[in-house]
């Protein structure tokens, strides 16, 4: 009698499947997770991802009307009459600023190349001299970061107030060289003349219209008065005086002692051609940004 055998050693082939599926069985097991892998933790699909649109960050510009000091101080024309202003409105509308490039300017045939713009829309009418500062505020507004180079607005007739139809209204009160107290004249000039001005950037002791986080940033449009009235500082021959009417042209048209109202119409009707010709050119010129320089449009006369 012999000992049993395994079925494995009398039928070879079945041996060899065995050892086969211990083979695999082995690999299999090297797969598994190791004791320390966390337990039923599935892959994280990767989520698809884009890039955040570009957004345009932006800050406050701020707006202002300046008459400078000739309007709030008061002033000696050229022919000599000492000049003080009471109220002087002005009312702009379309106030637009711009980021340009290349740089306007309004000297040239170029036109405005604007990269970016901010504005407001007005009708806007603001006093030049009762103000708390020495400007007047327009108004604000937001505006993507970067320098705003050019300024555009429109002189248009105000809707409400004392100036109410008028563009440019100024009241004050004159006395002419040597004389007192009593030969003071009141006068009260009134122009209805729309005009647009496109400027470059404003001139003055430091740079404005810089746009950047954390910080304000300002553009004024600023009117020289010098220009209607002259300056008396000035000598004679100074190309200012030289363009400027004036105000003894102004005072010859008083009709009532003591005061003198007029408005364009009666200005073109009682001046001279030549001198109501050099009043709208004087208009054209009276907006500037600071120092800087304005390219003007009349309305017909």
């Amino acid at each position: 009698m012999g000992f049993g055998l395994d079925r494995t050693c009398r039928d070879p082939r079945r041996g060899i499947v065995l050892v086969l599926v211990f083979l695999l069985g082995s690999l299999l097991g090297g797969c598994r997770p190791t004791p320390d892998a966390t337990p039923n933790r599935r892959a994280e699909k990767p989520q698809a991802t884009s890039a955040p649109a570009a957004q345009t960050e932006v800050g406050t510009l701020e707006i202002w009307a300046n008459g400078e000091e000739f309007i709030r101080e008061g002033f000696v024309s050229k022919d000599g009459w000492t000049l003080s202003f009471d109220e002087v409105y002005v009312t702009l509308a379309d106030i637009t600023a711009y980021q340009t490039d290349p740089p306007f300017d309004p000297e040239s045939d170029q036109a405005l190349q604007a990269q970016a713009q901010a504005g407001l829309p007005g009708p806007i009418t603001v006093n030049l001299v009762t103000t708390p500062e020495e400007r007047a505020l327009l108004g604000s507004v937001e505006a993507p970061f970067g320098h705003y180079n050019a300024l555009s607005w429109r002189m248009v007739p105000a809707v409400t107030g004392p100036a109410a139809g008028y563009s440019l209204w100024l009241k004050g009160t004159a006395q002419p060289q040597g004389g007192s107290e009593g030969d003071d004249l009141t006068f009260v000039l009134r122009f209805d003349q729309e005009l647009a001005f496109t400027c470059g950037e404003y001139i003055g002791e430091e740079r404005k219209g810089f746009v950047r986080s954390g910080q304000g940033a300002d553009l004024e449009a600023t009117f020289h008065f010098d220009h209607l009235f002259g300056d008396g500082e000035l000598p004679p021959e100074d190309g200012l005086n030289q363009g400027a009417l004036g105000f003894a042209p102004l005072a010859a048209l008083a009709t009532d002692a003591g005061s003198l109202e007029v408005d364009w119409a009666d200005l073109r009707e009682q001046l001279s051609s030549a001198e109501a010709e050099q009043v709208l050119e004087i208009l054209r010129h009276l907006g500037h940004v600071g120092e800087g320089h304005c390219r003007e449009i009349a309305a017909d006369s």
